[in-house]
């Protein structure tokens, strides 16, 4: 038997896995921090293809097995609204990348400092396309206009 030719196949292994390409997971948690202002309800949040689904204002999604990795949390939320209605809903994200890695657990506190939308007020980034076409994608059902008119979004005029 020549062991030779399994040499290429158990280089790629070994290079998967030492570039991070082998399994893990983090446990993740995501955190309502926006308080009574501004009263955002978390309706969806969804983290590297993962979904944490309504987070109450103050309250925080059951943990989740995610990939380690770094990403956004994509959002949609509702302005005054635990009920979620879409015309008080908006995608919104996090600011910047949240990265987790294997075995880590971690809570993601979404607060005002730290999310971008469509129609921001003074002081918040506005949300870029790649964000929000990714949000569009994931929650089609909430008919969000193109990312050209997003400040023409329901909530946005209220």
């Amino acid at each position: 038997m020549d062991y030779r030719k399994g040499w290429p196949a158990l280089v790629i292994v070994v290079q998967a896995l030492a570039c991070g390409g082998g399994s893990g997971s983090a446990t993740v948690s995501i955190k309502n921090d926006f308080g009574a202002m501004p009263p955002w309800t978390i309706c969806h949040a969804n983290y590297l293809d993962v979904e944490f689904g309504k987070i109450a204002i103050g309250a925080s999604s059951d943990p989740q097995k995610v990939p380690p990795g770094l990403d956004f949390v994509l959002m949609v939320a509702a302005w005054n609204d635990p009920d979620c209605a879409p015309e008080h809903c908006l995608p919104i994200a996090t600011s910047t990348e949240e990265e987790v890695v294997d075995g880590q657990t971690r809570t993601i506190t979404v607060a005002m400092a730290n999310h971008q939308g469509p129609c921001p007020p003074e002081g918040v980034a506005p949300i870029p396309q790649a964000q929000y076409d990714r949000i569009l994608q994931l929650y089609p059902e909430y008919g969000f206009k193109p990312y050209a008119d997003r400040a023409l979004n329901p909530q946005c005029a209220q």
